[in-house]
């Protein structure tokens, strides 16, 4: 279970960071469970929405 960083961008200009894991058949964004036919970026930006967050797009981990 490896852990990465994701960057929630925000309507004001701001950006929030959120740990993105996934653990058996499931994802989790900062604890908040969804499946792994979720996209990671549809499950980011939903997790922000559900904290009142105005999300305008999520970027990723920088690629290896």
């Amino acid at each position: 279970m490896s852990t990465q960083l994701y960057r929630v961008h925000l309507a004001d200009g701001g950006v929030r960071r959120v740990r993105v894991r996934v653990e058996g058949g499931d994802r989790y964004v900062e604890g908040d469970r969804y499946p792994l036919d979720v996209a990671v970026a549809e499950a980011v930006a939903a997790h922000g929405r559900s904290r009142g967050w105005a999300v305008v797009a999520v970027s990723g981990p920088p690629s290896c």
